[in-house]
C-alpha cells in the first residue's frame, strides 16, 4: 500500500512539475536546437526588465513589512474580543476577503486619485498590506494554541501584549512563514492592481511584462524562469523552517 501511494504521489508531482521543467529546458534551447545562455544574457542586459523585477521586489517586500505587524495585531484583536464582537469582525473581514477586486476597482481608483496616491507604488502597497487575509490567518493560528497557556502566563504578567510576544508568537513562526509565502506570492503576481493604479511604465512590476519579453528581443522563457525563482526560494526556506521547528519540538519532548 505504501509503495502504491508513493508511486501515485510521484506521478502527481511529475505532472505538476512538468510545465516548469519544460519551461526551464526551453530557456536554454535555441531555435536550431542548440543549448545556450543567450536568453538569460539578454534578460540581464535589459535595463527595462531589471527595473521591473526591482519594482516587483519593492512592492512585495514593502507590503510584507507593513502586513506582518498589522496581521499580528489584528489576529490578537480577534482573539481577545468578546464572542459577539469577534464574530461580527470576522464576518465583515471574510466578506472583504471574498470580494472580487473588479467590484471595487472604480472606488479604489477614485480614492487613489483623491488621496494623491495614484501613480505611486505606495497605493498598491497599502491596498495589499491591509488585506484581511493576514489577521484572519493569524487568528486561526492563535486558536490552535490551548487557552491554558494564556492562563499560565497571566500568573507572571497581566499584559496581553507581553504574553503574545514572549509565549504565543514563537509558536506561530511556522504559520507566519506560510502566511509570508502566500502574501509574497500574491503581491509578486499582481496584475490588475498595478495596472489600474500605476500609469508610469517605469513603476510597473515584472508580472505585467512577461508576455512582452519576446517583443523586447529578450528571452521569454528565461524571463519566466527568473520570475519564478523568488517564490520557489521562499517556499524552500519555509520548508527548512518547518523541518527545524519539528526537530526542535521532538528534541523538547
Amino acid at each position: 500500500m505504501k509503495k502504491t501511494s508513493a508511486v501515485i504521489l510521484l506521478l502527481f508531482l511529475t505532472l505538476f512539475s512538468l510545465p516548469l521543467l519544460v519551461l526551464l529546458l526551453a530557456s536554454f534551447v535555441q531555435e536550431n536546437g542548440s543549448l545556450t545562455f543567450l536568453q538569460y544574457r539578454a534578460v540581464f542586459e535589459s535595463e527595462e526588465i531589471m527595473t521591473q523585477f526591482k519594482n516587483s521586489a519593492v512592492l512585495s517586500l514593502a507590503t510584507l513589512a507593513i502586513q506582518f505587524p498589522v496581521s499580528l495585531l489584528g489576529g490578537l484583536y480577534l482573539t481577545k474580543q468578546t464572542k459577539y464582537r469577534a464574530a461580527v469582525a470576522r464576518i465583515f473581514m471574510v466578506l472583504l476577503l471574498l470580494l472580487p477586486f473588479q467590484s471595487i476597482m472604480v472606488p479604489v481608483f477614485r480614492l487613489s486619485k483623491w488621496t494623491g496616491l495614484y501613480d505611486h507604488q505606495i497605493a498598491v502597497i497599502f491596498l495589499q498590506a491591509f488585506s484581511t487575509l493576514g489577521p484572519l490567518t493569524v487568528w486561526l493560528f492563535i486558536r490552535s494554541i490551548p487557552e491554558e497557556q494564556w492562563e499560565a502566563a497571566r500568573l507572571d504578567t497581566a499584559s496581553h501584549l507581553v504574553i503574545y510576544v514572549r509565549i504565543i508568537l514563537p509558536q506561530l513562526i511556522p504559520g507566519l512563514c506560510v502566511l509570508g509565502l502566500l502574501c509574497f506570492a500574491e503581491v509578486w503576481n499582481l496584475v490588475e492592481q498595478p495596472l489600474i493604479l500605476l500609469r508610469d511604465e517605469t513603476l510597473l512590476p515584472a508580472s505585467l511584462s512577461l508576455n512582452d519579453l519576446e517583443l523586447k528581443n529578450t528571452g521569454p522563457y528565461a524571463g519566466a524562469v527568473l520570475y519564478s525563482v523568488p517564490v520557489l526560494l521562499i517556499y524552500a526556506a519555509t520548508g527548512v523552517i518547518f523541518q527545524k521547528n519539528q526537530l526542535h519540538d521532538q528534541s523538547f519532548l
